[in-house]
């Protein structure tokens, strides 16, 4: 399957799942009791810095490259939420594939990830997406967790492990910081 086929699939497959749940919740609630989920939307700010255990920049070997990212997150459940990811690495570098040569230059990265927070600051998600770069696009399978310090009831400050693997190519481990912050809360 291609590169566009396997977007769509995951994304139709995320939908579906979403969109079964969104069906249900259709029905009026009930008054909320206390302490009950209230749907809410997050958005976030990463900066980061991203290791392509492959990659080098002419002779000399790249350690670590630059990387901002965005994230928008709906809580649908107090342990779910679904999120749109988006981050750029906004340093050129090659890798090597094989005796070959792959040129990136300033490769961005688009996908849709389901969050399960496990604890109350702590959650580990799952994407599917595609990672846009001058020569050639990928498929991609994203691993992460984050453990965010609550600041204000509606701002907290994230550590963030990202595992990323680019259509078996090469992989990327990122770290960093994200400033989240609560843009929309049911009352």
């Amino acid at each position: 399957m291609n590169l566009a086929g396997q977007f769509i699939c995951g994304t139709l497959n995320l939908l579906f799942i979403f969109g079964v749940g969104s069906v249900y919740a259709q029905e009026e609630e009930p008054a909320r009791k206390e302490g009950e989920h209230k749907p809410q939307i997050r958005g976030a700010i990463m900066m980061a810095n991203s290791h392509v255990p492959k990659s080098f920049e002419g002779d000399k070997k790249v350690a670590v490259l630059p990387t901002w990212g965005v994230d928008v997150d709906y809580f649908f459940h107090p342990r779910w939420s679904a999120a749109v990811q988006a981050d750029i690495i906004l340093q050129d570098f090659e890798v090597e594939i094989e005796n070959a040569v792959l040129e990136r230059v300033t490769p961005v990265a688009l996908l849709g990830a389901l969050h399960y927070h496990a604890l109350r600051h702590w959650s580990f998600y799952l994407g599917t997406g595609v990672e846009l770069a001058k020569d050639e696009n990928f498929f991609m399978m994203r691993l992460g967790t984050e453990y965010s310090f609550e600041i204000t009831e509606n701002f907290e400050i994230g550590l963030n492990l990202i595992f990323d693997n680019k259509d078996e190519v090469y992989d990327t481990w990122t770290f960093g910081i994200a400033f989240n912050k609560k843009l929309w809360g049911r009352e």
